[in-house]
Parts: structure tokens; C-alpha cells; sequence
């Protein structure tokens, strides 16, 4: 029976029965308790299914892209990039369903401190009080890691109660490490919700300075605006706005400008699988349009010898690399964090000023940052 003489609903049955059946070894009986439908024919079809005969004639590229779910756009994009087998071990890091995952939680110390005790000793008395097992990052002093299956306990502790510690991957707190602020510093955060790398901003700033935060969705401002109260940062004005057109009447008028530009979020697959149906060309063009705009808003805000800050949470080379390369005659490269990875080579060169973590080898999002110095 084809597909198309099928509706919708009985397609959802026959594939939801497949993940059953497969995945999950569910018997007849419950199959049709469940589904209320039984095709004998597809049934033992399934039972007899074999990945081996299936996959005989696939070449590498299409075994990868149905063993893995990935969307073989994805695949032939990244390839002239990276290798395969690189690529198999991102795409296995971003499909760790079921495996031992660790997620990564940090320390805010922007309230006052309980006692004269440092905050962090609290913290860690604290998880092996609640047997909560932990480790803290080599690279971020205030970041530790604690296994998935415990984030449980870690919600229900104290210190995350009273907002000592917020859930940040270590990817996007190495963005806000690569800015470096500064409590003299007057900064720009152009896509700031929902608010947890301003927060780390303003905590590297002490709550002191002046950080600008905006964002172009009403309600995304709003989820910001209760976040930062909550983590008690002191020194953001929030904006809702579009930030390629930013309503300030100034140009040349910032130190530091971080742009975490919205994109494909082909690096951020694990933590939002559906993202991986929209990787397609259309929609890596609306993102790359969307990007330079917002780059050419973020250089007429920043002062000359001003900070920028370039970041996406995507693999592609086109979100990352080509983007500073058409840019690359107003900026001058700045040195990144030393556990940054190189940026892909492109006609055999990486781009000075950029780099990259990957899931396999920095256990975090896919992220490409550049740091730059306006000429």
C-alpha cells in the first residue's frame, strides 16, 4: 500500500507501531490495545526487519543520515568541512538519548553572600549532603557538571531555589568568557533572551556598568525580565526591539557588542531535536540573511577599538567563517579562550579570531565564536 493513499492519521499509527515494535519490542496484543489497528502483513514485516539488508546498498552517507535521524542536508553540508568520521561522532554526542549524559550548571553570585564562607564550598557541601554527584569545569571555576538523571535533585536544592545556581551549557558561558567584560564597560547584548548569558555578563561585571539588553520577540523579553530578577542582576535595561534597526539615536556608541545571532541551531540538536527537520537550504538562507544584517547594526554601535563578539550555536561554515570573512577588512582578530578548538579552514586557512567547540570533543553545543577589535 503507498503512502499516498494513506491519511495522516493512520501514517502517525503505522510509524508510531514501527517505534514500538522496533525500539521497544511491544507485543501484538499491546499493539493493538494501543492502536486499535492490526495489519498482520506490516507486523511480521517488521518482525523479520533487518538494519543489515536494509542498509546493504546505502552508501555512507545515507547509512549515517538514517541510522542517526539526521536530515541529509546536514550531512553534505558539513562534509567539505570536516570529515566523516568526525561528523558521525558529533551527530552520535547530539543523539545521546538514553546514554549517560552529564549537563553542566554554574554558580551566580550576584546576591550577597550567606556567610563568610565562599559561595561555591557551600554549594558543593551542599550536593554531597543531597548525594549529588558532581565535578567542576577545568576551563570555568564558577561551572560544575552533574549527570542528567540527577538535574532532579539539583532543581529541587536550595541554592537553585534561592537562584545561586542556573542550568548553562559551558558553550555558551564561553561565549561571555571570550567578551570579557568589564565593570567599567557599557555593553550590548543585540539578541539577549532569555537572559542567561546577560546574567553571566553582569555578574562578570559585578552588577556594575550599563548592559543593554534587547530582543525582538514581546514574549521571549518578558521570560528575560523575570530571569534576571530572579538571578538579581541589577545593571540591564531591557528593549524590545528589532536590533538590525536599533533605536538608539548614537552611533560608535559601545565598548563591547555581543551578537549571538539567531541561526540554524545545527550545533543544538540535542538539546532541541525537532530543529533538525528545518535544516534545509531555505531555511539556512533566512538565518544567513538575518545574520548580516544584524552584523552591520552591530558595527555602526561599537565604538572604534570596540569589542565584538560573534557567536552562533551552528556547525555550518556559512553562520560562521564566511560571515566574519565579508566583514573581516573592518575587524581585527582578538585571541579566544584556550579551550576553543580552531574555526574550519577555508581555502586551506582558518579565519583569525574565530574558533569553534564541537559535541564530541567539548561535550557542549556545536558553537562558533569570533572575537575582533573594530578597526
Amino acid at each position: 500500500m503507498g503512502s499516498n493513499s494513506l491519511d495522516d492519521d493512520t501514517i502517525s499509527k503505522y510509524l508510531y507501531t514501527t517505534y514500538r515494535v522496533l525500539w521497544e519490542h511491544a507485543s501484538e496484543k499491546e499493539i493493538i490495545k494501543e492502536v486499535k489497528i492490526l495489519d498482520k502483513k506490516f507486523l511480521n514485516k517488521l518482525r523479520s526487519f533487518s538494519w543489515n539488508k536494509a542498509l546493504i546498498h546505502k552508501d555512507e552517507k545515507e547509512k549515517l543520515s538514517i541510522i542517526q535521524s539526521i536530515p541529509s542536508f546536514m550531512i553534505v553540508h558539513l562534509l567539505p568541512v570536516m570529515n566523516i568520521d568526525f561528523l558521525k561522532k558529533n551527530v552520535k554526542f547530539m543523539n545521546r538519548i538514553g546514554s549517560k549524559i552529564e549537563v553542566s550548571v554554574r554558580v551566580n553570585n550576584l546576591y550577597r553572600k550567606l556567610s563568610s564562607k565562599d559561595l561555591s564550598t557551600q554549594i558543593t557541601e551542599k550536593f554531597n549532603k543531597d548525594k549529588i554527584d558532581y565535578r567542576k569545569d577545568h576551563d570555568i571555576p564558577e561551572m560544575f557538571w552533574i549527570p542528567l538523571s540527577q538535574k532532579n535533585r539539583v532543581v529541587r536544592n536550595y541554592f537553585y531555589q534561592k537562584g545561586f545556581l542556573i542550568f548553562q551549557d559551558k558553550a555558551s558561558a564561553t561565549v561571555i568568557k571570550t567578551l570579557f567584560p568589564r565593570e567599567e564597560d557599557r555593553i550590548c547584548d543585540m539578541c539577549a533572551a532569555p537572559g542567561i548569558k546577560t546574567s553571566l555578563i553582569a555578574q562578570y561585571m559585578n552588577n556594575k556598568g550599563h548592559i543593554l539588553a534587547g530582543d525582538f520577540l514581546l514574549e521571549r523579553v518578558k521570560m528575560m525580565k523575570i530571569l534576571l530578577t530572579q538571578l538579581n542582576v541589577l545593571n540591564v535595561h531591557i528593549i524590545n526591539t528589532d536590533s538590525i534597526i536599533f533605536p538608539i539615536r548614537f552611533q560608535n556608541h559601545f565598548d563591547k557588542i555581543l551578537l549571538d545571532a539567531p541561526c540554524t541551531g545545527s550545533g543544538n540538536l540535542l538539546a532541541n531535536p525537532e530543529l533538525k527537520w528545518r535544516q534545509n537550504k531555505k531555511f539556512l538562507r533566512q538565518n544567513l540573511i538575518l545574520q548580516r544584517k544584524l552584523i552591520e547594526s552591530a558595527l555602526k554601535l561599537l565604538k572604534p577599538n570596540g569589542i565584538f563578539v560573534y557567536s552562533t550555536c551552528s556547525l555550518y561554515p556559512e553562520e560562521g567563517e564566511y560571515q566574519i570573512l565579508d566583514f573581516i577588512d573592518y575587524l581585527e582578530p582578538l585571541d579566544l579562550p584556550k579551550w576553543v578548538s580552531p574555526s574550519y579552514k577555508i581555502n586551506n586557512n582558518t579565519v583569525p579570531g574565530t574558533g569553534r567547540l564541537f559535541p564530541s570533543i567539548h561535550q557542549t553545543q556545536g558553537f562558533f565564536i569570533g572575537k575582533f577589535k573594530k578597526k
